[in-house]
């Protein structure tokens, strides 16, 4: 069991190493950059050792110097002969070129060149058959020169993926351009370098559409190319299809504009001019500020590359732009001084406010003081009117009692007793008794009076209030 698993982690660890290494190819491709005679070497070793046949290839062209013939010169033939034999295509063509044009240290050989540029064409790399067209087209060494086989490889070029000969093509078809047969060719072959990724073709493909076509055909057939270009980032292309939209179509005003606005993104400064142009027409006379700044930038960023069609509307936009802004200044100025003024009214008002409400506060309350003591007042004086009346009372009864204790003295009792019975209480129904002599028995009857006094004398009398006793009562309630 033990064994097993250590069997198990050998097995692991040399796994990971195996895939922890690095191939000799990529260790030369790491150096390329920074130290070419140490790139070449692993290239040469993995040539040599793995038979890495584009590491011969990429060996080679680190040996190559010049065209002279030379130690380096032979070693990077050398190498590129290994690939070639390897069916590595690249180096095939490169020796192919080199006997083609009597480069890299070789002698010029026609026929060397035109077999292997012929072997590599039939393996599909398109520059190979290109090679083969222009020997034909020229003729040298055993080849005889035909014109049909050099259109005939050439066209096999292009459609074997080598653009430069699509162009070459398309440049030898456009002088017949006006016919509908150098038309058909020319847009065939600049159609592919085209859609392979030539801008500049592209543009080129739809100038001369533009130009050669009648108006309503303009757009159609050359909208496809301008637009590759643009998308690629051609300013010019992006406001030349603008220009066709707004020249050929009517109504295409709005969608042009989609165009213009790539373009002046891109510093284009006719294409700036007309966005402000266009909305220059699509506002009017306006005075709002927002719509004169947008006018305004469009017209100064053309001025400022360069456009001068567009500075004097850009500086007359300016000076509205400015006015308005003052005039808005003012406004904001005035609002701001309004309002200000508004806010220092309220505050005096509510200060005002504040103030009366304190005086009437203050002024109720010293009326609710004052009536508090007033009525303290009339309670004190009632209290002291109270106690006077009572003292008196107290001393007409004092006095009563004395007077009343000097009659009992003077005075028998039994007399007083007789004078009372004889005081009859007049009945109602006598008619004879005249008023004077009722007035004068009552006059009597109130002369005999303090007998009941004597008699509560003798009855046990109740205690007697102080006059702080009765004021507090008074208080109580």
């Amino acid at each position: 069991m033990r064994k097993n698993i250590v069997c198990m982690m050998l097995f692991v660890l040399f796994v990971f190493a195996g895939c922890g290494s690095v191939s000799l190819f990529e260790k030369g491709n790491a150096a390329r950059e920074t130290d070419k005679i140490k790139a070449r070497g692993y290239y040469q070793e993995a040539c040599e050792k793995e038979n890495h046949f584009e590491a011969c290839h990429n060996a080679a062209l680190l040996w190559q110097n010049g065209d002279g013939m030379s130690e380096e010169n032979k070693k990077a033939r050398e190498l590129f002969k290994k690939a070639c034999d390897g069916k590595f295509d690249e180096s095939c063509f490169i020796l192919a070129d080199m006997w083609a044009n009597g480069k890299g240290g070789v002698y010029k050989d026609t026929d060397s060149a035109f077999n292997l540029y012929k072997e590599t064409c039939e393996r599909g790399l398109g520059k190979a058959c290109r090679g083969v067209g222009q020997i034909y087209a020229k003729g040298g060494g055993s080849i005889a020169k035909n014109i049909a086989k050099a259109k005939e490889y050439f066209a096999l070029a292009c459609d074997k993926g080598d653009m430069n000969t699509c162009v070459d093509l398309g440049q030898t078809w456009s002088k017949k351009f006006d016919e509908a047969e150098g038309y058909e060719k020319t847009v065939t072959f600049w159609g592919k370098a085209c859609n392979s990724g030539m801008l500049d073709i592209c543009e080129k493909l739809a100038d001369m559409i533009v130009a050669a076509k009648e108006k309503e055909e303009k757009l159609p057939l050359s909208k496809e190319y301008y637009e590759k270009a643009c998308d690629g980032g051609s300013k010019e292309a992006c406001y030349k299809i603008a220009r066709v939209m707004v020249e050929n179509v009517e109504g295409s005003d709005g969608e042009a504009q989609t165009y213009y606005k790539k373009a002046c993104d891109a510093d284009h400064a006719e294409s700036c001019y007309y966005i402000g142009v266009y909305l220059s027409e699509a506002y009017g006379e306006t005075l709002e500020l927002d719509k004169l700044k947008e006018m305004h930038s469009y017209y100064d960023k053309s001025c400022k590359k360069g456009f001068e069609a567009s500075c004097s509307s850009a500086n007359s936009l300016q000076t509205t732009i400015s006015e308005q802004e003052e005039a808005i200044r003012k406004q904001e100025e005035e609002k701001r001084l309004a309002e200000e003024e508004a806010r220092k009214e309220a505050e005096r008002l509510a200060a005002e406010e504040a103030e009366r409400e304190r005086l009437e506060r203050e002024k109720a309350e010293e009326e609710e003081r004052r009536a508090q003591e007033e009525f303290k007042r009339q309670q004190e004086e009632e209290a002291r009117e109270l106690k006077r009346q009572r003292e008196e009372a107290e001393k007409e009864a004092a006095e009563a009692e004395e007077e009343d204790e000097e009659e009992d003295e003077e005075e028998p009792a039994p007399k007083k007793k007789v004078s009372k019975k004889k005081a009859p209480e007049p009945e109602e129904d006598e008619e004879e008794i005249d008023e004077d002599e009722d007035e004068d028995e009552e006059e009597e009857e109130e002369e005999e009076e303090p007998a009941p006094k004597k008699k509560s004398k003798s009855k046990s009398k109740p205690k007697k209030k102080s006059a702080e006793e009765e004021l507090d009562d008074l208080f109580d309630d």
